[in-house]
């Protein structure tokens, strides 16, 4: 959205306060938009989101208070503060301008322990319709996104999750998210899900309890999630079967490289590549669209062991795959072991990386085999080509073929000389 929309909408509707949730790529824009409030407004600028992790800068450009880590309960005690019913000095969990200089409250923020407990989002707020993902050959309107979860039990070096949910996670009852999704198809006509947990279900029996429970609504709805190459270890056909009866059409796997030693560097264990691809070959059989990510510029990563993982992920029977280019995040392990010495995470240049990530999505969306494989799940859906029309920039920009202006001015700052 623009930011004459923003400031009008705040404007019309009178609103007291506007909360902002930032990634790393969105950081300037926020900047930006919280300045420009200020400056014909007086409204209260809040910002929270993996951007704020080790990084308080946004209270130098017009916000007013930064959330720090989980933001349900906060954000209620700041609305306490400003009606006057609570103590700077009792707050948790914010950071803020005092005199010129950053203040932290004393007290870091409680974690929710019972997720069960955080009431479902109010969907009425938005126009749902407005929101999709033609990515996903499945996907139908009214289309929604949910989390079942907080966190992740792994340690990845690139990933800011652990350091940000405090190397906890947390699940939410299968009946509370079974409870949501009525609630989504009752009042909404939800007819697609997209999970967006950095793992969804995290345990076996937990995917059975919620597929098996799905099943036995009255409705139909479609949905996809995002699973560990170690996730389906055990009885893969068993829950794959019993995923794709509940309606799941797609899984999204991370995998990042295929080369044994560059998997080590970043923490992850070198036998995931041989595991996914049992788990890639058995979702083709029951007929689950499967994508599969990778990162280019990991930590001792050479033009030989990205060739490696192009040729895996050419051979591994993925429906759909992203190659992307390593961004050192802020508060993740890779800024720590590389940042603070001056190092580089890749002796190769950004260019170089940029020109390989291109290269590996050309080469796999050119192949016969792939190119097959997406026309089966088209035919199958042909509608999806009409609907899709207006977004084949993105999706064409999302493996490689196009790079919109913005991406790639996102890319080059999050990859400048000292953070690659």
């Amino acid at each position: 959205f623009s930011f004459d929309w923003l400031a009008e909408e705040l404007q019309e509707k009178g609103y007291d306060m506007v909360g902002f949730s930032a990634s790393d790529s969105q950081e300037q824009a926020i900047k930006g938009y919280c300045e420009k409030l200020k400056e014909i407004s007086n409204i209260i600028t809040i910002v929270g989101g993996p951007s704020t992790l080790e990084n308080l800068s946004f209270v130098h450009h017009g916000c007013d208070i930064v959330i720090n880590g989980e933001g349900e309960i906060t954000i209620k005690d700041i609305v306490l503060l400003y009606a006057g019913e609570k103590k700077l000095e009792d707050m948790r969990g914010i950071s803020y301008l005092d005199d010129g200089g950053v203040e932290h409250t004393s007290l870091p923020q409680t974690m929710i322990a019972d997720l069960d407990s955080i009431p479902f989002p109010d969907r009425s707020k938005v126009d749902i319709n407005q929101y999709y993902d033609y990515f996903l050959f499945g996907m139908e309107k009214p289309y929604i996104t949910m989390t079942a979860s907080r966190g992740c039990i792994y340690r990845c070096h690139y990933c800011t999750s652990p350091n940000q949910w405090e190397f906890k996670q947390r699940k939410r009852s299968v009946d509370n998210v079974l409870a949501e999704i009525d609630c989504a198809v009752e009042e909404y006509g939800v007819k697609y899900i997209a999970f967006q947990d950095d793992i969804f279900g995290i345990t076996i029996p937990w995917i059975e309890e919620f597929c098996t429970k799905l099943i036995a609504r009255p409705y139909k709805v479609k949905w996809m999630c995002i699973l560990h190459p170690f996730t389906l270890r055990r009885d893969r056909e068993k829950i794959l079967m019993l995923m794709k009866a509940s309606g799941c059409d797609t899984i999204s796997f991370g995998l990042q490289s295929a080369h044994p030693e560059i998997l080590k560097n970043i923490n992850r264990n070198p036998k995931q590549p041989e595991e996914l691809k049992k788990t890639l070959q058995l979702c083709k059989k029951v007929g689950i669209v499967t994508g599969v990510g990778f990162i280019f510029g990991l930590p001792g990563d050479t033009r030989e062991t990205i060739q490696t993982t192009i040729d895996y992920a050419t051979s591994c029977g993925a429906t759909l795959a992203n190659f992307y280019i390593l961004s050192v995040l802020r508060g993740s392990e890779l800024e720590r072991m590389y940042k603070a010495g001056n190092m580089k995470a890749c002796t190769l240049s950004h260019e170089e990386v940029t020109r390989l990530t291109i290269k590996a999505s050309q080469k796999f969306y050119t192949r016969p085999s792939t190119l097959w494989q997406i026309s089966k799940y088209v035919m199958k859906k042909p509608t999806w080509i009409l609907k899709s029309g207006t977004s084949l920039n993105q999706i064409f920009a999302r493996i490689g073929f196009t790079m919109h202006r913005e991406s790639r001015e996102v890319s080059e700052k999050l990859n400048n000389e000292d953070m690659f």
